[in-house]
């Protein structure tokens, strides 16, 4: 049987182009689950991890053929961090959109919804610069019990 308690990790690596987030999305609900977390709680992480690689894929690279994105997982023990790295032929700015009200308004733009979306599904997240090149979303979440 699996012992949560114990550190694991798990590492991906997809072609930079539209679709294969989906393999990420699955693979990584598949190891929350394996972990204990709660149906809810997956379903917030695949999102999140979803935009995170759009993000990457679409953002960070361009869509250039031939880049990767690089997705590694880890539990600690008592948190799960997954880290989303693109090869950096965008650099972040550091910008993360408009709350929710302003864009109903129509005072914020209509792209960027998905660093939001990130920010309220993850217990934490953030940017930091990938010492080879380009841009790594770290995302953190902690387990809550299955429902």
């Amino acid at each position: 049987m699996y012992d949560p308690s114990v550190s694991s990790s798990i590492d991906l690596s997809i072609p930079s182009e539209l679709g294969y987030e989906r393999v990420v999305r699955e693979a990584v609900a598949s190891f929350a689950h394996r972990l204990g977390f709660a149906t809810e709680r997956i379903e917030d992480l695949k999102t999140a991890v979803s935009e995170a690689c759009l993000n990457a894929i679409e953002h960070g690279n361009a869509q250039t053929p031939g880049l990767r994105v690089d997705v590694t997982c880890v539990w600690d023990g008592s948190g799960l961090t997954v880290c989303v790295q693109d090869q950096g032929l965008k650099p972040y700015s550091g910008h993360v959109t408009s709350c929710i009200e302003q864009r109903l308004r129509g005072d914020a733009p209509p792209r960027g919804l998905g660093l939001y979306l990130i920010t309220q599904l993850v217990d934490a997240c953030g940017f930091e610069p990938s010492p080879g090149g380009g841009n790594v979303l770290y995302m953190c979440m902690r387990r809550c019990p299955r429902a």
